[in-house]
């Protein structure tokens, strides 16, 4: 068998300042749900880096900023896009069998997923989406990278509008 050594992306420990050579694109906030929790989205020599971040304030100790990074080849963008929408259509519209939660492929030789959450993902209760890439292990684990979006933030808080832009530069070379 042959092992598949994929590009080496850096961690982005400082979303205000990322390491050189890496183009910051736009950040969102999930104002909805978790105001002051913010991702950042980073072109890195055609992969995506999406840094979720936060400070945390620790009782009677000082500040710290959290964060947590999603990589992927930037072709995830488009294909997130056509595969939501392949993942909200009915089976009768050739979407998504019924039964089914998830889905992947592979996006450049990297097995991304898309899985549909049933969990509470915030104090409201909302269920949500899950992107996975299988192929990478998290920057702070050994497991693999995933970026968790609730329904509230995906649709009224302005992620997957973003997303879309972002997707949209792609194609057209603009990004």
């Amino acid at each position: 068998m042959t092992k598949q050594f994929l590009p080496q992306i850096k961690e982005i420990k400082d979303p205000e300042i990322p390491p050189k050579g890496i183009k910051y694109l736009t950040t969102i906030e999930d104002s909805l749900n978790y105001p002051g929790r913010y991702h950042s989205f980073y072109n890195q020599n055609g992969y995506l880096s999406i840094v979720l971040h936060w400070v945390i304030s620790p009782k009677n100790q000082p500040p710290f900023l959290a964060t947590r990074q999603f990589d992927a080849p930037l072709s995830v963008l488009p294909w997130f896009v056509n595969k939501f929408e392949f993942f909200t259509k009915m089976p009768h519209e050739d979407g998504f069998p019924h039964g089914k939660i998830s889905t992947d492929d592979l996006v450049e030789n990297e097995k991304i997923g898309l899985t549909r959450l049933m969990g509470r993902l915030n104090a409201r209760g909302d269920q949500g989406y899950s992107l996975s890439n299988y192929s990478r292990k998290d920057h702070e684990s050994t497991n693999y990278q995933i970026l968790n979006i609730s329904d509230s933030y995906f649709f009224q808080g302005g992620f997957f509008d973003t997303w879309k832009e972002l997707a949209k530069k792609y194609e057209n070379g603009t990004l």
